[in-house]
């Protein structure tokens, strides 16, 4: 497991700088890494009546997946494992609430989004999951981000079952996001 740690950090390292990504705040380890994006999807209406249409400025949202990985070595659970990215994504909320009232385009970001397979609770947070319209680009995240979960799943047998892993888009309006935790 060490080895494919250390592997997956140096990819994570280049993944990194070749997609322009940048942390929320390295110093306090926040769980975040975003860039700017200009928003290509289909028109999506919020439940606080917000849209999003195309070509919105978004901020997306990327686990930084490598420092999650070191931090669970010791965890042994699937379960456990799951509610530490949960409390890991809640903790890292209000860095994000501060990076986005702080950024020089923050008058014009409209919100967050990010795609996941983990997509269970997220509402909680204040996330609203929507399904990826466009096959194509369902398939493509599916054929990265499924070896990438099955690496970090500790019951393999299990995970092979699980037929709800479905990349899902989860977006947050800047004005939910700015209220519930700045």
């Amino acid at each position: 497991m060490k080895m494919f740690t250390k592997i997956w950090s140096l990819l994570d390292w280049l993944y990194f700088y070749c997609s322009n990504l940048s942390y929320v705040n390295r110093q306090e380890k926040n769980i975040f890494r975003v860039k700017l994006i200009t928003y290509r999807g289909k028109s999506l209406c919020l439940s606080n009546g917000a849209f999003i249409h195309p070509n919105d400025v978004l901020l997306k949202i990327h686990l930084h997946n490598s420092l999650l990985m070191k931090e669970m070595v010791n965890i042994k659970n699937d379960i456990k494992r799951a509610f530490y990215v949960y409390s890991r994504v809640e903790t890292s909320l209000p860095g994000l609430a501060v990076f986005i009232s702080r950024h020089p385009k923050k008058d014009i970001i409209r919100g967050v989004i990010g795609i996941t397979l983990l997509s269970r609770g997220v509402s909680r947070l204040g996330f609203e999951v929507k399904d990826i319209t466009n096959p194509y680009y369902k398939k493509l995240k599916q054929l990265y981000m499924k070896p990438m979960f099955i690496l970090c799943y500790l019951d393999k047998k299990k995970f092979w079952k699980n037929k709800n892993l479905i990349p899902k888009i989860l977006v947050l309006s800047k004005e939910q996001l700015l209220n519930k935790y700045l």
